[in-house]
């Protein structure tokens, strides 16, 4: 694959628009998802979980979902 260099950011072309009905969009867009969270652990253990509502439900899945961003982040060096 060539590689090109380019003075100045306006001399780069545009990225060309994808279709989004395409199934080859859909396609890449998986593949993306799939690279990045790759070597992510579940977010729950396995097992079944019961909740009283929809709600509390919600309030556990934010709260792992968090807990697995702090510790990505402190993990992989992100943060401030």
């Amino acid at each position: 694959m060539p590689v090109h260099r380019f003075r100045a950011i306006e001399d780069v072309p545009p990225v060309p628009a994808l279709d989004a009905r395409d199934p080859a969009t859909a396609r890449r867009a998986l593949d993306h998802v799939e690279a990045m969270t790759a070597d992510l652990p579940p977010l729950f253990a396995a097992g079944v979980y019961r909740y009283g509502s929809i709600e509390a439900a919600g309030a556990d899945r934010e709260r792992a979902l968090l807990a697995r961003m702090r510790r990505l982040r402190a993990t992989r060096g992100g943060g401030r």
